[in-house]
């Protein structure tokens, strides 16, 4: 089986150390798509440095894809930001998949050029979303959207209300989601096999 980077969120505990953090039911969709997840570490090192330590670990761990996952808005944590934006360049350059959840898309989105805006009633919802052909129900879980679809990329889906729900690249295999896959009792079918074709 091949392996599937995830990174994670970060937690500050009351002993004031710096967690990251990946809720289980993570790991069990990616393992239920046919995939190993291993989380990625986070080093604290200036921003030279860090990248240096976590091009090591990638080096080595040779993952056959990543998973930017949800959790913080952008700006709030420093040290994923830096980790984030060197795993999106890490992918265009090793021609590496790349799948971004919530918080994940929106940073693949920020990457290559595209802006954020405050969005109503996508927390903690059920809504359905809308592509050329197919209309699916999806969870919402998010305060803030993408305003535009990123230069060299196009739009698969967009809520009833406008909003961008989901965005592929054309030049490279990257992918972004703006609902949680991880966040039912029984995945869905539709986010498995949407998964396991991006990652083939």
């Amino acid at each position: 089986m091949k392996i599937i980077a995830v990174s994670q969120r970060i937690e500050i505990s009351k002993y004031r150390e710096i967690r990251p953090q990946l809720d289980i039911n993570f790991f069990n969709f990616i393992a239920s798509s046919g995939y190993i997840p291993v989380p990625i570490p986070y080093y604290l090192y200036e921003k030279k440095k860090s990248n240096i330590y976590l091009k090591k670990w990638l080096n080595k761990i040779k993952p056959h894809g990543i998973v930017l996952s949800g959790g913080e808005d952008i700006g709030s944590n420093k040290i994923r930001d830096i980790a984030e934006y060197f795993l999106i360049n890490y992918s265009k350059k090793n021609d590496i998949p790349i799948l971004g959840i919530c918080r994940g898309m929106q940073i693949l989105a920020k990457y290559f050029g595209s802006k954020l805006f405050k969005v109503k009633n996508h927390v903690n919802k059920n809504h359905f979303i809308k592509s050329q052909n197919k209309k699916i129900l999806v969870n919402s879980f998010h305060n803030l959207a993408i305003k535009n679809c990123p230069k060299d990329f196009k739009i698969k889906f967009k809520a009833e209300d406008g909003v961008i729900e989901s965005i592929y690249s054309i030049n490279y295999r990257m992918e972004g989601w703006m609902w949680h896959p991880e966040r039912y009792k029984k995945f869905k079918s539709f986010d498995v096999k949407s998964f396991k074709r991006l990652f083939k």
